[in-house]
């Protein structure tokens, strides 16, 4: 039987779980749970990809769910960055390495590497030199010298090919899956909705990142005035936004990073999740919120019209007018919210995990040839 070995790149394991990590880690699982045998092999018409699973130096984690059965390599002795481009790329040159959260070795040939987006180029003020100058290194060389690129939607694959001049053939496009949000039991912040008084509210994710344009979110509650629902906030803490705002704290309950529990449990109970974001490659809590029947408001730019579709409301992420028109429509037409929760859940079911594997199993099938 001819075998291929795939080395999955384990670095993401080391690191806390934000959105890359997050889309390795679930369709990984869902690729060893629906295609791989307990010993993280393929077989397929007389052939075979065995995977195995490349972690750094004394890492400490408990084996992943998908990996248990996997052989399991402690790779050179190195961490980090320096592991990825010496140790890793140190592989025997016949096996193949499956990067999936925007770094990999940069000199390796039997590579499939996932870039997530294209922020670097289209919004380098968000990033300080380094990582600029590393990050697109890390597309043009490791992008260029890699069988395949993957990306999250023909979105961010077009943002891509516009600033890296790496041939369209070489991407693949794998769309991501939201049902991971259902594994999570949902925990009404029964605090927080006792504060509320039974009354609706919106939902906004902040963060450290301009890009999430928090700011915006303020400003359109600010400009509905007395008609402004509550507002609850979950992630960065910005107190300095908050400073400079003029809307009524009464009105806002800021709760700072919570568990998926939590969070699940606020889409399940809002009217909707406001998401004006700048730019997104793909863009997971819109979905993740419409698969549990929150509507979203979102921006009607880069992926997300994309990834949303006709079950969302659209904005300007420029002018939080736009913004405030849609939660005032929201507010004054609770009918539409019943509406959109149901059309909303339709819409969100097609983005499945299993269909990711599926696809990225096909790519490495082509890619490797076996």
């Amino acid at each position: 039987m001819n075998s291929k070995t795939i080395w999955v790149n384990g670095r993401f394991l080391t690191r806390k779980i934000t959105g890359v990590e997050r889309v390795a880690g679930e369709i990984l699982s869902s690729l060893s749970h629906d295609y791989l045998d307990d010993q993280g092999r393929y077989d397929h018409n007389g052939h075979q990809l065995h995977f195995k699973l490349a972690i750094e130096n004394d890492s400490s984690f408990p084996v992943p769910s998908f990996a248990k059965g996997w052989e399991i390599k402690t790779v050179g002795r190195r961490k980090g960055h320096i592991w990825e481009q010496l140790d890793l790329a140190n592989l025997p040159p016949e096996d193949w390495v499956l990067s999936l959260c925007n770094t990999g070795p940069l000199l390796r040939a039997n590579q499939v590497i996932f870039f997530h987006d294209a922020q670097v180029y289209a919004i380098p003020q968000n990033f300080d030199w380094k990582f600029k100058w590393w990050y697109k290194a890390l597309l043009n060389i490791a992008g260029r010298r890699s069988k395949k690129i993957l990306t999250n939607s023909e979105f961010s694959k077009s943002e891509l090919i516009k600033y890296t001049g790496i041939s369209p053939e070489k991407f693949e496009t794998v769309l991501l899956g939201c049902e991971h949000i259902q594994k999570f039991k949902p925990q009404a912040p029964i605090d927080v909705l006792s504060k509320l008084n039974g009354k609706p509210y919106v939902l906004a994710v902040s963060s450290a990142s301009p890009n999430k344009n928090f700011a915006s979110v303020l400003k359109a509650l600010e400009l509905l005035g007395t008609d402004a629902p509550h507002c609850v906030i979950v992630g960065q803490q910005y107190s300095k936004v908050f400073k400079e705002s003029k809307l009524n704290s009464d009105r806002v309950v800021e709760m700072g990073y919570v568990s998926d529990e939590t969070l699940a449990g606020l889409y399940e109970n809002a009217m909707c999740l406001v998401f004006p974001s700048f730019y997104e490659g793909f863009g997971l809590p819109p979905l993740e919120a419409m698969l549990l029947g929150c509507p979203v408001i979102t921006s009607n730019c880069s992926s997300l019209p994309e990834v949303c579709g006709s079950a969302a409301l659209y904005c300007d992420p420029n002018d939080p007018s736009t913004i405030a028109n849609s939660i005032s429509f929201l507010v004054k037409n609770p009918e539409q919210v019943s509406v959109m929760r149901e059309a909303s859940k339709v819409h969100a079911k097609q983005f499945t995990w299993r269909k990711s594997a599926t696809h990225l199993l096909k790519i490495l099938e082509k890619s490797v040839k076996i």
